[in-house]
């Protein structure tokens, strides 16, 4: 599937850290390299445990050899004997990444922080060869940085944390159950089975690469939500990703120009061409492409709820007034969008609560087919080009 194939698994912030990180070389064995990151660990922690003061120096410290650990733990391979590198199992044992996470909430948490924080965790998460978040000391962690950051304030702090979240997505989908593990994790600010989804989503209908990234991890998860009847469940009864997600449509709707320009007698339809440099339009098609591609994909409690707000929540309360609007302008636009969504739509379910929408609803005891109908006497041949493909 479109949505799925185009995933992919390594960001570019995971690559930044990596240029800007002084690396030990790749063909250092591993003993070599456990031993570097124990010596940095051993001055880190000296500063760490000094908890009266923090110097810009020690600061400064503590950041550089944060970023070579980490970049030797991303790059560590399991040993075929147990399993686990050793400087997995040491971050493990001795909780490095709670103490480091520590360390820096004590002080002053501002958005630079917070980036540089996220940053190390999308390089670990993906880049890493080992599956760093099936083990609770990394991602305990994790999940409190996630909980201090739930209404990011600065685009770029939005940007990484969305990137992240997309990543725990991707490792997600190629090992469902961890899944697990983050409905069962603590945090300090928010519940943590609704932590994943409360951030992302307010950014299920953003434009750009980050809203591209928040619907591509969501879809992971509702991908994943389709073996899993505990997710499937969560996700119908305890989020609010299906109103959110159908109601944004409505939102998205009323952004749309109320006038179409008419090239001429021939023209019928709106084409891609149309409408793909029209901002308020392409935001629109994003959204319903995603409806879409949810309900192929997700639980099947998850796919009724979405086309019953679809339907209650967009269809009736808005789409039918649209189709009713008197002016000739907002007449042709209103029947050009819904022309449009019926040709761009591919799941069953979803066609079939659009057309009972068409054949059944009633704006103002009067059914939507039979105005559509009654537009094909137009002696406008717009109206009868557009209104012709929306009735048969």
């Amino acid at each position: 599937m479109s949505w799925l194939s185009k995933l992919n698994p390594r960001g570019t912030a995971s690559r930044a850290i990596r240029a800007s990180c002084p690396q030990t070389p790749v063909h250092a064995d591993s003993e070599t390299c456990f031993m570097v990151f124990k010596n940095h660990w051993t001055q880190v922690s000296r500063i760490l445990e000094r908890e009266d003061s923090r110097t810009m120096d020690e600061a400064s410290a503590v950041r550089n050899y944060t970023d070579q650990m980490m970049y030797l733990l991303a790059e560590e391979r399991p040993q075929e004997e147990t399993g686990i590198g050793p400087i997995l199992e040491l971050v493990i044992l001795e909780g490095i990444l709670e103490r480091l996470l520590s360390w820096n909430l004590c002080w002053q948490f501002n958005d630079d922080k917070k980036m540089e924080q996220l940053k190390l965790y999308e390089l670990l998460v993906s880049q890493s060869h080992q599956p760093l978040l099936r083990y609770k000391p990394i991602l305990n962690p994790l999940m409190r940085l996630l909980s201090v950051c739930v209404e990011p304030q600065s685009p770029v702090v939005e940007n990484n944390l969305v990137l992240l979240l997309n990543q725990i997505c991707v490792s997600l989908a190629k090992e469902p159950s961890i899944l697990e593990l983050f409905f069962h994790t603590p945090t300090h600010q928010v519940p943590a089975n609704l932590l994943i989804f409360s951030i992302l989503i307010p950014f299920i209908h953003r434009d750009g690469l980050i809203g591209q990234q928040a619907r591509d991890a969501l879809l992971l998860i509702m991908a994943i939500s389709a073996e899993n009847d505990t997710v499937g469940r969560y996700i119908a009864e305890n989020s609010y990703f299906c109103p959110v997600l159908a109601t944004g449509l409505s939102a998205l709707y009323s952004s749309l120009p109320r006038k179409i320009e008419v090239r001429g007698d021939d023209w019928h339809a709106l084409r891609r061409e149309d409408w793909i440099g029209v901002t308020s339009l392409t935001m629109f098609m994003n959204s319903l492409e995603f409806c879409n591609a949810v309900i192929q994909v997700a639980h099947p409690l998850i796919q009724k709820q979405l086309v019953d707000y679809v339907h209650n929540g967009f269809l009736v309360p808005v789409m039918g007034p649209a189709l009713h609007k008197t002016s000739i302008e907002e007449m042709i636009a209103s029947t050009a969008y819904l022309d449009l969504f019926l040709r761009s739509i591919a799941e069953v379910a979803l066609l079939k609560t659009f057309l009972r929408f068409i054949i059944l609803h009633r704006h103002e005891n009067i059914t939507i087919l039979d105005t559509l109908v009654s537009r094909i006497s137009s002696n406008s041949r717009v109206s009868l080009d557009l209104v012709a493909p929306c009735t048969v």
